[in-house]
């Protein structure tokens, strides 16, 4: 089986199955306070041969990010789940989260894994997705996703998509997380 050697992550290994993808032992996320796998989706190391450097750029400054900048993006999931509960009924809403509270709302995401991509269109950039397990959409799931490690610029179930304007086919500039970048 063949790896490849990150400063940041050490070596990841490639999968059996997806020979593009290339996952890593745990390592610690301080935004989470958790030690997660790392995983590049999607590269071919030849065909985009900056991938490396720019991944180590994003790792940098995603593991760079903080419980106090938890704090300042807990508004953006707590909008989420606000989202989340207009579609389903009052009966749907799990009873430990009524009453929930924009702060409060980390109590019910559980992060489970870490990918970086990068942007086929527009910015082809690279984005660092953490994939969660929330309590209010056990099906879809919750990801984050930082542009460039640095700011998170996506609130969403997990989709596969990197960008709202990916995702619904609209402008970047129209996209509100993404615009702020």
């Amino acid at each position: 089986m063949n790896t490849i050697d990150s400063k940041i992550l050490g070596a990841l290994t490639q999968n059996e199955t997806m020979e593009n993808w290339w996952t890593s032992e745990l390592k610690t996320v301080p935004l989470v306070e958790k030690d997660l796998p790392f995983t590049f989706m999607a590269v071919d190391f030849e065909e985009d041969q900056k991938f490396l450097a720019d991944a180590e750029k994003a790792l940098e400054n995603f593991l760079d990010l903080n419980s106090f900048y938890k704090l300042q993006i807990a508004p953006h999931i707590f909008e989420n789940f606000v989202e989340y509960c207009s579609y389903i009924s009052e009966s749907d809403i799990p009873e430990n989260m009524k009453g929930a509270q924009p702060l409060s709302i980390w109590n019910h995401v559980h992060c489970s894994q870490v990918f970086l991509s990068r942007r086929e269109k527009n910015d082809k950039d690279i984005y660092v997705v953490l994939a969660c397990e929330c309590e209010w959409e056990k099906e879809h799931g919750l990801q984050l996703v930082f542009r460039q490690g640095k700011k998170l610029t996506r609130v969403s179930d997990q989709d596969g998509h990197l960008t709202d304007s990916d995702a619904f086919n609209f402008p970047d500039h129209e996209d509100k997380l993404l615009a702020g970048f």
